[in-house]
């Protein structure tokens, strides 16, 4: 019932509100911040980019210590940090962003999802609320 309401409040016209909904997804996240301290610093205003349909945050993180595979090319977490990357894309896209193995595709509307994650060893993993909230806005398996 609130996945219902959450999907048509995002829809407009019709159409699926792109921008609507990641802003509501980096709205959620701020809301973590007095359950997640590693989440303490992340700022809708500066760790999303509406208009690119992206949000992205590092907390406590350090240059990749390891050579090859996705997590040599971002920032890696200290014990207590967290690193994330969300974003819709078309499913099309090459970049390599978007040619990482997942294990289950997730779509937003007619677009593909990605949520790429490393935590840190002693932190309260975010993942599993993350993925909570993005099903509340949306997103949903999907086979493009």
């Amino acid at each position: 019932m609130f996945l219902t309401a959450a999907l048509s409040w995002t829809c407009s016209t019709g159409t699926f509100d792109y921008t609507h909904a990641i802003e509501g997804i980096a709205r959620d996240i701020a809301d973590l911040k007095g359950s997640y301290p590693q989440l303490k610093d992340f700022s809708v205003s500066e760790n999303l980019k509406a208009d690119e349909y992206k949000i992205s945050y590092g907390y406590h993180t350090h240059k990749p210590e390891r050579r090859g595979g996705w997590t040599s090319g971002v920032p890696n977490p200290d014990e207590d940090g967290i690193w994330f990357y969300i974003d819709f894309h078309s499913p099309s896209s090459t970049a390599q962003i978007h040619t990482q193995p997942m294990t289950i595709p997730y779509c937003i509307g007619d677009m593909r999802l990605s949520l790429l994650s490393l935590e840190g060893t002693k932190t309260k993993s975010a993942e599993g609320v993350i993925w909570q909230i993005l099903k509340k806005h949306g997103a949903t398996r999907c086979d493009r």
